[in-house]
């Protein structure tokens, strides 16, 4: 038993970080407040960019439309894995609040 749980808890620490990463926006204009909270994550922010972690292991330009109705116009994406290219930033801006 005690073994069946000394695995559970191994399980739980090396299944939990693994999902996070941090993401990484930057917008056209200055963002208004010093964090941005969109799609379930708080983005601290200064001055163009900001950053959050979010349980997500590659850039989408779902996420990115979802930020951008926050925070406005956003001009980059990703993390240092993963970024949107030049296609889904322009994707993404179609949706940026005014």
């Amino acid at each position: 038993m005690l073994r069946s749980a000394a695995l559970g808890a191994a399980f739980l620490a090396l299944t939990g970080p693994a999902f996070a990463a941090t993401f990484t926006f930057e917008t056209a204009a200055p963002v208004g407040d010093d964090k941005v909270v969109a799609n379930g994550t708080v983005f601290l922010c200064e001055n163009t960019v900001c950053k959050g972690d979010m349980n997500r292991k590659k850039a989408s330009v779902r996420d990115c439309k979802k930020i951008a109705k926050k925070a406005g116009e956003i001009v980059s994406f990703g993390t240092s894995d993963s970024q949107l290219n030049a296609e889904e930033i322009e994707e993404c801006k179609a949706t940026a609040r005014k």
